[in-house]
């Protein structure tokens, strides 16, 4: 049996301060296009239509890229990503969020065709996500109306002080998939240094 009993959207997480980049990490540019732009791509692939999460200080900048329908600012009293997660369920609480940080520049469509494709096979998870020695993929991940729902009521009784994604769902009904093949799927670029580490790789492989 096929899970499509609910819309799955695509969300792309740009609303974190980006405090060790130094400047908003959706607007660095990779082959010409914003990183917002290039992970929007990747879930465009899948068929998803897609909505950018951002916070209040973003809406001039993001209005002048996106049309301003797929912005959703930040309308919960909470911090980082449970932010963009859970103002997003707010507007859309009857369908799945296929999230994906605007970092995590290194991952390949076929990664996310996968976590789909189990999404469609098993039914009922609150979650479908990636781990890796024990270490799950929180952001890279579908996450289910269930699953949202159980992170909003959590988030109404103020259990959600910590802001740890890791934390918040350690509760859910997940499904984990192996996170083989590529070291870099997963990483995420937080330093200038780590940018440029990322540039120098790049152009060794274009040599």
């Amino acid at each position: 049996m096929e899970n499509t009993t609910h819309t799955l959207l695509g969300l792309v997480l740009c609303g974190g301060k980006s405090s060790r980049m130094g400047t908003d990490k959706g607007q660095l540019r990779k082959d010409g296009c914003t990183w917002a732009r290039h992970m929007s791509d990747r879930l465009e692939r899948l068929g998803l239509k897609i909505y950018f999460s951002i916070n209040p200080l973003q809406e001039s900048t993001y209005r002048q890229i996106f049309s301003p329908e797929t912005l959703i600012t930040d309308q919960v009293d909470v911090k980082g990503p449970l932010a963009g997660l859970l103002s997003t369920h707010q507007l859309f609480p009857e369908a799945d969020l296929f999230v994906l940080p605007c970092d995590m520049i290194d991952i390949e469509t076929p990664l996310l065709q996968r976590l789909l494709d189990i999404r469609r096979q098993i039914v009922g998870a609150d979650i479908y996500l990636y781990a890796k020695n024990e270490q799950i993929e929180p952001l890279c991940a579908i996450y289910t109306v269930s699953g949202l729902q159980k992170l909003f009521i959590d988030y109404q009784h103020g259990y959600l002080t910590n802001f740890s994604v890791k934390r918040a769902i350690k509760n859910l009904c997940a499904v984990r998939l192996p996170a083989s093949g590529n070291a870099k799927d997963f990483r995420n670029y937080n330093t200038p240094d780590s940018i440029r580490k990322w540039q120098k790789t790049n152009s060794l492989r274009l040599q």
